[in-house]
């Protein structure tokens, strides 16, 4: 995936600004680099703005009681002794994690920052990060590193550390350099590594020979913000209310763990529930296999079987009748089974009744549907199966009552 990095100086007003730009691969292999507008820039999936040094103040401040929720959004605030401008002013992010009592901040001027992200937009550029040049060099512990261009730069002097560089020549070091050295006394760094860009002119930058500087001095690497990798530790200063709309691949990682549990539940859950629906077809086919046996046993095999229970209670009734017993699904006593629910309606609620063949019907009328539901649970819990047509009238509810044996059914 290629990224668009765009260099942010201190000298960038607005989208009719020019400013560097690079297009580059996750490998750092630069494909592409010129000056422009945002406008006038090739298109990439995401892009990066770099700040320049002066763009960016780096602080740490003593860490304010309180729980970390409620005091991260009084940053500004936090920052107002380290900053002139009023504390609305300022964008404060926090530059790593607080530790050892202490805050480390990024501050930058909100509201150009804001011009820096509307301007994008408007371009069509995604601009996912913007991240302070002065913290991308890489540091080597006790050392420091400055980057130098032969009248400026900037000092990389810890891992949340750093700032701009005042002028300076080849002979004579920055103010602001002297100053931290001499600020670090109880703590100096064993060498400053001197990485050397070119100079605003675009002559080349001959490495400095700072005499009165205590520490000594180590020639590094040349320096190119284009080639210049980003650490994961970097602030991105696109946070709070500048952050860029969330995007798939961003949240996706911090759902992974749960969808892959939710996933493996699901798994198990329709595992389990297709075994049990195989042990229930199991032993479905096992008690059908049973009862059909049963049946050939009893009435031979020359009988044509399509519905064993249903056959075996009509031949049982037969057999019953032939020798005079009578059979449960006979009139009386499944008139006798109906009769303790039917008595419970309304007199003269019964309209009519018929019996054939084990099946019992009858009509009664009710003035609420309550009524026909209460006499069909009765029967139902008198062991019987019920099928109801139900039909409304100008006098309330007719209902046809179809009553049988559940193994009849």
């Amino acid at each position: 995936m290629s990224v668009l990095r765009i260099y942010f100086s201190s000298q960038w007003r607005d989208s009719a600004s020019v400013c560097p730009w690079a297009l580059c691969e996750d490998s750092g292999a630069v494909l592409q680099s010129g000056n422009g507008t945002l406008a006038s820039m090739p298109k990439a999936k995401e892009c990066v703005g770099i700040l320049a040094p002066e763009r960016t103040l780096l602080a740490s401040v003593k860490m304010p009681p309180g729980a970390r929720r409620q005091w991260q959004a009084a940053l500004p605030f936090l920052a107002e002794n380290q900053t002139l401008p009023d504390p609305e002013e300022n964008h404060v992010v926090l530059a790593a994690a607080p530790g050892a009592g202490q805050v480390p901040l990024a501050i930058s001027d909100k509201s150009w920052l804001r011009r820096i992200v509307d301007a994008c937009r408007t371009a069509g550029l995604p601009l996912r990060k913007v991240v302070p040049e002065v913290l991308l060099p890489a540091l080597n512990p006790p050392g420091w590193t400055v980057v130098w261009n032969g009248t400026g730069g900037f000092l990389r002097a810890g891992a949340n550390a750093g700032m701009a560089l005042d002028a300076g020549d080849e002979e004579n070091p920055p103010v602001a350099l002297r100053l931290m050295l001499n600020n670090a006394a109880g703590y100096p760094p064993d060498r400053i590594v001197i990485r050397l860009m070119p100079a605003p002119t675009g002559a080349e930058t001959v490495m400095p020979r700072w005499g009165n500087v205590a520490v000594p001095l180590e020639a590094g690497e040349s320096w190119d913000w284009r080639r210049a990798p980003i650490a994961a530790e970097v602030p991105n200063l696109l946070a709070g209310e500048l952050a860029p709309p969330s995007r798939p691949q961003e949240w996706w990682p911090k759902l992974r763990p749960a969808a892959y549990v939710a996933l493996v539940l699901l798994s198990v859950e329709m595992l389990g529930a297709n075994l049990q629906w195989a042990l229930l077809a199991h032993e479905k086919k096992s008690l059908q296999a049973a009862m059909e046996s049963s049946f050939r046993k009893a009435f031979g095999n020359e009988v044509t079987m399509v519905n064993a229970p249903l056959q075996m209670q009509r031949n049982i009734a037969d057999i019953k009748h032939g020798a005079g017993i009578e059979d449960d699904s006979d009139f009386f006593p499944l008139m006798n089974l109906s009769a303790r629910a039917l008595a419970k309606m309304p007199a003269r609620s019964m309209r009519e009744l018929h019996y054939e063949s084990g099946r019992l019907e009858v009509e009664v009328n009710a003035s609420t549907v309550r009524e026909l539901e209460t006499l069909q649970n009765g029967l139902r819990s008198a062991g019987l199966d019920v099928r109801a047509d139900t039909h409304g009238s100008n006098n309330g509810f007719s209902s046809r009552l179809t009553i049988r044996l559940p193994a009849a059914s």
